[in-house]
């Protein structure tokens, strides 16, 4: 059985060794890529590294495990590792596991659970759009903003009515500068009327800001319309997206004559 009780829990030496684990895993291995993963004293590289070598390198039951604490594992630090480990697991379990740590309790977990997701799109849509959609309802705003961005990544049109929903009545001024975003990465003209609106009405800058730049990615027949709108706005950084976004809709390719 393997014994790493001679390095120090934060030792650049069990890092090292570690980083080096290959598979198959032994029981005495995984055991101790457990132990190092929940340690109470284990530096977040040692973390990162267990949990990367029990995705990467473990089992159907070892990824099983990894998903569970996900879920459930009490130390945040243990759940933020295991939502990066898994960007090397991608499947529909793991896309359900991510999904559902967008609602955790802590920043770097979401976050982490987000970056993971953005690198299995294709399983994301296949498989996470309705928990996605079913999140823009939840009631912590920075579950509903990752939710949104990523919705506007996948582009399924099935999302168009839920995010306008979140742009047009959401309290939170960050759901709704999300969900603006996501309409312009969505590509469906029925969003420019509330893009519109909001442009126009929305008390925030920063979602103003958003509409303006998705309005831009857009390009509707009146896009420059609402655009000279924007840049009368009253706030600085309006005015910029406003002007930067009529200055794309001019650009094309060149012509050599």
């Amino acid at each position: 059985m393997s014994d790493w009780s001679e390095y120090e829990i934060d030792s650049p030496e069990l890092l090292e060794r570690i980083r080096a684990v290959s598979a198959p895993l032994d029981a005495g291995v995984r055991e101790q890529l457990h132990r190092c993963l929940q340690h109470e004293y284990a530096s977040p590289e040692i973390r990162q590294a267990a949990a990367e070598r029990l995705a990467a390198c473990g089992s159907d039951d070892d990824r099983r495990t990894l998903l569970n604490w996900l879920r459930e594992h009490r130390d945040a630090r243990t759940r933020t590792a295991v939502a990066a480990a898994l960007a090397s697991c991608p499947s529909e379990e793991t896309v359900c596991a991510l999904i559902d740590a967008l609602a955790d309790s802590v920043n770097t977990v979401r976050n982490l659970a987000e970056r993971s997701l953005l690198g299995m799109l294709d399983l994301v849509r296949e498989h996470g759009l309705d928990r996605l959609i079913a999140l823009l309802e939840h009631p912590a705003p920075l579950t509903r903003s990752p939710a949104a961005r990523l919705l506007g990544h996948v582009g399924d049109r099935r999302a168009l009515g839920p995010l306008l929903k979140i742009l047009e009545t959401d309290r939170q001024w960050l759901a709704r500068m999300w969900a603006a975003a996501a309409l312009g990465e969505l590509g469906c003209p029925e969003a420019v009327p509330a893009l519109a609106h909001a442009l126009q009405h929305d008390e925030k800058n920063r979602v103003r800001a958003a509409a303006v730049e998705a309005i831009g990615r857009l390009k509707p027949p009146d896009a420059l319309q609402w655009l000279r709108i924007a840049m009368q706005d009253p706030d600085g950084s309006v005015k910029q997206k406003a002007e930067e976004a009529a200055g794309r809709l001019h650009q094309g390719p060149f012509d050599d004559s």
